[in-house]
Formats: C-alpha cells, structure tokens, sequence
C-alpha cells in the first residue's frame, strides 16, 4: 500500500463522503423531530447504511489518508451546518486514528477495513454524544444559541445512551453488500 492518492481518488471521496453525510443529515433531521430520546441515538443508526458506503470507499481506495480526507470533508460540513465544535473535532481525531493505526498496514483486508469503520463510528457517536453528559454547560449554550426549545435540550440532558454498536453492524453490513454487489461484480478486489 505504498500508492500515494490521485485525483480520481479524491474525487470518488469527495463524492461518497458526501453521499455519506447526506445520509446522515437525513437520519440525523428524522430522529431530532421524532424527539430527544431517538436524537440521541443518530450516530449509530447513521453508521449502518454509512457502513455499506464506507466499505465501498476503502475497497475502492485502500490508502492512507481516505479516513482523514472523508473526516476532514465532514467536519467542514458539520461547522457549515452549526453543529456543536466537539463534532468536527471527534471526527477529525477519528480520521487519523483510522489512517494511522488501520489503513498503514501493508494490506488491507476486510477485517482491517470493518474494525476502522467501527473505531470511526464509535469515535463518531462519542464525539456527539459526550457534551450532553460531559461538556453540559457549553452544549446548552450551544443549543439555546440556535434556538432549540428548553424542554427538547432537558430531554437530551436526561437520557443515557447505550453503547454504539452501529460501526460494527454498518461494517458487518457493508462487507455482505460489497462481496455479494461490487466484489462478484468484479468492480472492487478485497482480501
């Protein structure tokens, strides 16, 4: 995995980091309106049809930087959108845990792509979910300036989320649909 990334990489990242920030706008508005209790819950539901995206993307393009280019692009995005600070940071962080620790190696295989998703996806629902417990004050502050009801930012307040198992059941599947569309299709080849 010594190739460095080309403009036809950077392009498919671009376009399917998008679409996978598009997903999770459309998850993330469906369960803010359904109440405080399912908002909370976004990150892992958006990490499951992330998953089958992201497999993609790293079958695609096995290289060092992918994780980082895709959370830098979504980061961008989060602050465009008013997200709270922690998020873009968390994602950021996440991206070069991802390149540095998973993506180095000298072969990717399904597992190496699978176990990054999922450290990317917990550090993902860690980062949004954190300033509810830990970073209250700023996270109200945060709330209250773009207008959301006390009774909505007193729900998130209350709520205790559970482990984020979403990284590994979008990972999980990810690699079903990549074996059973791309891979016997011949358009991606993964150990």
């Amino acid at each position: 995995m010594k190739q460095k990334l080309n403009a036809k990489d950077f392009i498919l990242i671009g376009v399917l980091t998008a679409l996978m920030w598009i997903i999770c706008m459309i998850i993330s508005t469906i369960m803010s309106v359904a109440g405080p209790v399912t908002n909370v819950f976004y990150p892992s539901v958006v990490a499951i049809p992330n998953g089958i995206v992201m497999m993609l993307l790293l079958a695609k393009v096995p290289k060092k930087g992918v994780f980082t280019i895709c959370a830098a692009i979504q980061a961008i995005l989060f602050l465009l959108v008013g997200a709270f600070w922690f998020i873009p940071i968390g994602l950021i962080i996440g991206g070069v845990i991802c390149d540095f620790l998973v993506m180095s190696r000298n072969e990717i295989t399904m597992k190496s792509m699978m176990a990054a998703y999922a450290l990317f996806s917990a550090i993902f629902a860690f980062s949004a979910i954190c300033p509810i417990k830990f970073l209250q004050s700023a996270f109200v502050g945060a709330m209250e300036k773009n207008n959301i009801a006390p009774e909505y930012i007193q729900g998130m307040l209350n709520i205790t989320s559970v482990p984020m198992l979403g990284g590994l059941i979008g990972g999980f599947i990810g690699q079903k649909a990549l074996k059973k569309h791309f891979i016997k299709a011949g358009l991606v080849s993964v150990k």
